[in-house]
């Protein structure tokens, strides 16, 4: 019995649950003191008292099963235990005894065979990749090492950019992608001469992220619309210190991005201050670009008017990367984008699937399902008012610790949820896909779906919320009939027809304002006719529409979209406000435009060109659907379904590399048939992405090596290197001088670790020299003695640039009966000669 269970037992039998709990360990125990203490439903009870037996059952491995002596006195009156498979026993006047047993419903199959829940409370460990050796500058974010070889992979090849580039960042969930974003921020800002734009597609996920930095960066980082006072000031905070450099980081979306950020960033690139421009969850490009968030499909315009003036690097993050997507940020970004990817399916969720004959039978089973799964969970559904009616029916069943989170809910409200499910003062979120973009919620145990996800693409990422601490999760989705033909309607053509994204581009060109370097603005607030239908049309919606037909013809190589700085303050001291009112409006009101294809506005042009494109979209989107479908068929492993989606093939056009789902299944219908156990294949690390990497030498070593790629030095011993500390010397004078890659056994790391300046640098360390895999950038190899030396150590076929430390007394790799000092061609140096050289 754990010590956590114990104190709990003693707390529930005198019901003194007043007193300090500090040292209650398990979070399932505290869920229910916090509870207790909150008048909660006794569906609320009941499930936390069953997730605190269970666990208990699972941790300690009992045959028997746990039990607690529970006190006749609210509120465990009137409770219902048998609806979460509780048994009650030893019963007294004051007290009972109450056990729970495995959740095995005989609705769902396989269950009698392999009890859904009891992965769950065991919280068995899932994932397989483990941390690895950090860089030292990862002490600036207070850690040692890197969460996954992705990871590592994926910021070295950020601090190697070359300039102006763009890298998408593909790493699944759990891997440590939201480290891509902030660390070079922060290594690029460390003297707070440097800001970072990051891009996401949620006020939930801009707050989570500023919150994960409040240790690092006091000032807010999150810019989001809020009209209060205080809010008003904030932002006011943040766009003035983008201006001056000293903002290092801020999360917004989309649409402040193009509207009341875009002044600030143009100044901070006009002085060299931009050092990122970072979309997170990338794949919103096309998801939600496409169809209710064209702001998203704006931003390349906005980014490619900003490098005019400066350069930056771009970094687009995604953990699901379709080739669909792929396809879509290429045609937005440039064909020239290169790609980290380190793609591992998720290896924690269990997945079970059930059709239901009507919705009341759906509504019977989740309030079963809810009453027995452990704590917390999400429910998932389409539709805003369904998140409404299962609010409702919650409440119905006697659970109150829940909330909601749609679309429509306010930052206010997005703010209040993040912190109650954070603070465990809530158990359930119910909500539409805009809840759960990037919150890292690590432990939430069960996503259960009451609905059928328009695509294989949404149920993936939904599902994904669960299990981000590596730990077992399970996925359940519960649909009836009705569900195929909304999932149908969501997954419709959202794309303009050619014939009315023709006429709305005419309505648009024809008041069009003709720029410098063909460059066109063009209104977007324009009607597409005079038709009362089109007169009638909200103005929003209007231009909406009007941002998906520039968008589509921008995909389709008609037109690029392209930017202009807003209207500054200063330039309108002299004019009345309503001067400047006017500037803005018309800022916000069009866009700026390139002709990519002269005959633009010819019908046959957007039959010819605008109709593959849609094609194209609706193809992928039937795709998408038909593996949603597939999954529901149970007739293959879900892990074979999700590879399908997730493959990308290799393209010669472009150069684009192929990538490689690597398989993983926590159990599926087809598994569990089949007697096959959970499995998870090994994270692939990739190759390094760039030929020409950006990095910097300097001017002495130049002159030292004249020319060579190699440059060896040796030392007579290790003991010569630690005299006077010239070992530590020598490599803080070598890394100010470029050297990046340093390739160093761990024992002989005191030579780099205490050095504080060697510690801030974009240094990189291994411990063996493989050219193949580390970035080809100036790399630092340090011999120790008594080792054989390899001969890819001397070879010429690789273009990186080497300095080598070596014990004189090393022998020739290609004859060990003589010395390399002895007969090496190339350029060389005594220890303490080049110690000389270079005033150590």
């Amino acid at each position: 019995m754990s010590d956590s269970f114990s104190a709990l037992r003693e707390i529930l039998k005198t019901g003194n649950i007043a007193e300090d709990i500090s040292y209650i360990s398990e979070p399932c125990h505290q869920r229910l003191l916090d509870a207790l203490r909150n008048s909660p439903g006794s569906g609320d009870v009941v499930s936390l008292v069953r997730h605190i037996l269970r666990r208990e059952d699972e941790k300690q491995g009992r045959s028997s099963p746990s039990y607690l002596q529970i006190p006749r006195k609210a509120p465990f009156l009137k409770i219902n235990w048998e609806q979460a498979s509780i048994q009650t026993f030893n019963e007294r006047k004051d007290y009972y005894l109450i056990s729970a047993s495995a959740w095995q419903p005989q609705w769902l199959d396989d269950s009698q065979e392999y009890p859904p829940d009891k992965p769950l409370f065991d919280e068995k460990k899932c994932r397989n990749y483990e941390p690895v050796t950090g860089d030292l500058f990862l002490q600036l974010v207070n850690r040692e090492t890197y969460l996954s070889i992705g990871q590592r992979d994926a910021i070295r090849g950020i601090l190697t950019a070359p300039e102006n580039s763009t890298l998408v960042i593909n790493l699944p969930t759990g891997a440590g992608k939201s480290l891509c974003a902030q660390l070079p921020a922060l290594l690029n800002s460390r003297n707070n001469n440097g800001v970072s734009v990051v891009v996401v597609p949620t006020t939930a996920l801009a707050i989570d992220q500023e919150r994960a930095l409040k240790p690092l960066i006091e000032h807010p980082t999150a810019y989001y619309s809020d009209d209060s006072v205080e809010g008003k000031e904030k932002n006011k905070g943040i766009r003035d210190r983008i201006r001056n450099g000293t903002q290092r980081i801020v999360f917004t979306s989309p649409e402040s991005l193009m509207n009341s950020l875009a002044s600030s960033l143009y100044e901070a690139s006009k002085s060299g201050m931009l050092k990122y421009f970072i979309i997170d969850e990338a794949h919103m490009v096309e998801q939600w670009g496409d169809d209710f968030r064209p702001a998203f499909q704006e931003i390349p315009g906005l980014r490619k008017d900003l490098l005019r003036l400066n350069s930056f690097t771009t970094l687009l993050l995604t953990a699901t990367l379709t080739e669909s997507c792929l396809d879509t940020l290429e045609s937005l970004f440039g064909q020239d984008l290169k790609v980290i990817s380190a793609v591992q399916l998720r290896p924690e969720p269990a997945y079970w699937f059930k059709w239901c004959q009507s919705s009341e039978i759906r509504k019977q089973r989740l309030i079963e399902a809810i009453s027995h799964l452990p704590r917390p969970l999400i429910i998932y559904t389409t539709k805003v008012e369904d998140v409404e009616y299962w609010k409702k029916e919650l409440n119905r069943a006697g659970f109150k610790r829940h909330d909601t989170m749609t679309g429509k809910s306010t930052t206010r409200q997005r703010e209040k949820l993040i912190k109650k499910w954070q603070e465990k003062k809530i158990d359930i979120v119910i909500a539409t896909s805009a809840f759960g973009l990037g919150i890292d919620q690590a432990d939430v145990r069960a996503v259960i779906h009451v609905c059928i996800p328009e695509t294989i693409d949404r149920f993936y990422q939904e599902v994904g919320r669960g299990g981000r601490d590596g730990k077992a999760c399970m996925s359940l989705t519960l649909y009836t009939d009705e569900d195929f033909n909304i999932a149908l309607g969501l997954q419709k053509d959202a794309a303009i027809t050619v014939e009315r994204g023709l006429e709305r581009w005419q309505s648009m060109f024809i008041k069009k304002e003709n720029l410098q370097d063909g460059r066109y603005r063009i209104p977007i607030n324009n009607p597409p006719s005079l038709s009362e239908k089109d007169i009638d049309m909200q103005n929003e919606q209007n231009r909406a529409w009007n941002i998906r037909t520039l968008t589509l013809m921008n995909r389709a190589n008609l037109i690029e979209i392209d930017s202009e700085e807003p209207p500054l303050k200063k330039n309108f001291e002299s004019e009345s406000d309503e001067v400047y009112q006017k500037a803005w409006d018309l800022y916000r009101n069009c866009r700026i435009i390139r002709i990519r294809n002269e005959s633009h506005d010819k019908k046959l042009t957007w039959e010819d060109d605008i109709e593959p494109v849609r094609k194209q979209r609706q193809n992928w989107s039937d795709k998408n659907l038909r593996l949603m479908k597939e999954a529901l068929k149970t007739k293959r492993c879900i892990s074979e379904i999700f590879a399908e989606a997730y493959n990308i093939s290799a393209r010669s056009m472009g150069n684009r590399s192929s990538v490689i789902v690597s398989k993983a299944c926590g159990g599926c219908p087809v598994c569990r048939k089949n007697g096959v156990t959970a499995f998870a294949g090994i994270m692939p690390a990739s190759r390094a992405v760039w030929q020409n990497p950006n990095f910097y030498l300097g001017g002495e070593l130049q002159r030292l090596i004249a020319g060579e790629k190699i440059l060896l030095i040796f030392y007579d011993s290790v003991e010569e290197l630690k005299k006077f500390q010239r070992g530590r010397k020598i490599f803080k004078w070598l890394i100010e001088q470029g050297m990046r890659n340093i390739i160093i056994s761990p024992e002989y790391r005191e030579f780099i670790k205490e050095n504080s300046k060697i510690n801030n640098s974009f240094t990189f360390l291994f411990d063996n020299y493989e050219p193949y895999l580390i970035p080809r950038i100036p790399t630092l190899i340090f011999h120790p003695p008594g080792n054989p030396l390899s001969p890819n150590y001397l070879s010429n076929t690789s273009d990186i640039m080497r300095v080598i430390l070596l014990s004189k007394n090393t022998p020739d790799p290609d004859r060990e009966d003589r010395l390399l000092i002895n007969i090496f061609p190339g350029k060389y140096f005594k220890f303490d000669i080049f110690c000389t050289e270079v005033s150590i």
